[in-house]
């Protein structure tokens, strides 16, 4: 039989196994699109496009560089990127949020200019599946912009 003690530190604990799993999912994300060559059409072919050696940038904010990470922001917010590669880059900055943290990563965005972290926010609403993002979710980075994407609920 399961003591009350048992069971509340089962509770309290629950969270904290949730927002490993969701870590180490993320990390998994990230990791796969490092491994993922260029194709035409795709965030890494954009960004060279651009200029801009997103792989690099990538690489640099998952070892928790935080001006790799600001200018993965940048770019997010003034290079040309669309379609595949803009969606890839949406989930990216999702996944960086996870693996960053919220407090980590909104120090970084809090540091951006307002278009910018009005860019990024955005980029990260687009990027949650229904019903959307919490304000309880991540809320120092979620404090940052205003966010427009409107959830409706699944047909």
């Amino acid at each position: 039989m399961v003591s009350a003690r048992s069971a509340f530190l089962g509770l309290v604990l629950l969270p904290l196994t949730f927002a490993c799993a969701g870590k180490r999912e993320a990390e998994e994300r990230l990791h796969y699109w490092l491994q993922q060559p260029d194709s035409r059409g795709g965030v890494f072919s954009q960004g060279k496009l651009d200029g801009v050696d997103y792989r690099k940038l990538l690489q640099g904010a998952v070892a928790y560089d935080r001006q790799s990470l600001a200018r993965i922001f940048r770019y997010a917010t003034d290079g040309k990127l669309m379609g595949e590669g803009a969606e890839t880059n949406c989930e990216i900055l999702h996944a960086l949020l996870e693996h960053w943290g919220d407090s980590r990563f909104a120090a970084v965005l809090a540091d951006q200019p307002v278009r910018v972290r009005r860019a990024v926010i955005a980029d990260i609403d687009y990027s949650w599946s229904y019903p959307g993002w919490k304000p309880t979710e991540f809320p120092k980075t979620y404090r940052l912009a205003t966010h427009e994407k409107i959830h409706t609920s699944p047909p």
